[in-house]
């Protein structure tokens, strides 16, 4: 079994499932945007829309982990702020068969600026496959951010690339809503979204709630459902998710994260 789920994630990042550009770096999100995952396109500070990061007031630096179903390892160092951010990302599968493994470098720089109500981002990944094959190739993005009463964000993802020979990465879409909300002894917000419109529209239902220092949270597509929480201590945050699949083991992820102003 696990040589058969690794294969298929494999197949993924390297033959296409939707778009294989996609796969680590989706697979690498920090363990509170993947809670919020798709809704965090139009949370103000994360680095998942580039036009979010004009909104940014302070500095992170955090670090990633992941096991993806039990069968894929995920690391991951992003760090950014103040309209800057950047990732550097590894995927792994470990030794799955005699001389087979897939392993992928990637790597992420953005950059926002703040124009009025609005934020407005562009963003550069990189992807290097490096087992079983290797090859290259970059893709450009771009992000909007409206930050009013419901933040809406919108990113076009791929807009140029360059894949390997052998992929296709098409231009697509994707679009979040969210409402934020306060209460005399907590806040949060709550927000939708639909990816990859032109390709293969998923859906996608998220809510936070903050408790002073700890948060809740959690999402709903329509392949699984995710929920988590954090911890923030002035300088230092941890974030964990946890993924319920319908046919796949239990997957996690935490985050460490440490922030300044």
């Amino acid at each position: 079994m696990r040589s058969f789920l690794a294969l298929l994630l494999g197949s993924a990042v390297f033959l296409g499932f939707g778009a294989s550009l996609d796969v680590p770096f989706d697979l690498a999100r920090p363990a509170r945007e993947w809670a919020l995952f798709g809704v965090d396109l139009a949370m103000l500070g994360l680095p998942t829309n580039p036009g979010s990061l004009a909104f940014s007031s302070g500095w992170s630096l955090s670090s990633t982990f992941s096991s993806v179903f039990g069968v894929l390892q995920v690391w991951a160092i992003s760090g950014g702020g103040r309209g800057i951010a950047g990732e550097v990302i590894l995927l792994d599968s470990g030794e799955i068969g005699p001389n087979l493994r897939y392993r992928v470098w990637a790597g992420t720089v953005e950059a926002g600026f703040q124009l009025g109500s609005f934020g407005i981002g562009t963003r550069v990944r990189y992807l290097h496959p490096e087992q079983p094959k290797s090859s290259s190739g970059w893709a450009l993005d771009f992000g909007v951010l409206w930050a009013g009463p419901v933040c809406v964000g919108a990113l076009a993802d791929s807009v140029l690339s360059s894949p390997p020979s052998e992929e296709v990465w098409s231009c697509d879409f994707s679009l979040a809503a969210v409402f934020p909300w306060t209460l005399e002894n907590f806040s949060g917000s709550f927000g939708a979204g639909v990816l990859d419109v032109l390709s293969f529209p998923t859906g996608s239902l998220a809510m936070e709630v903050d408790f002073g220092a700890l948060s809740l949270r959690g999402s709903l597509r329509p392949s699984n459902l995710c929920l988590g929480g954090g911890v923030e201590l002035q300088w230092f945050g941890l974030d964990w998710t946890f993924t319920v699949h319908p046919d796949l083991p239990l997957s996690f992820r935490v985050s460490f994260v440490l922030r300044w102003p």
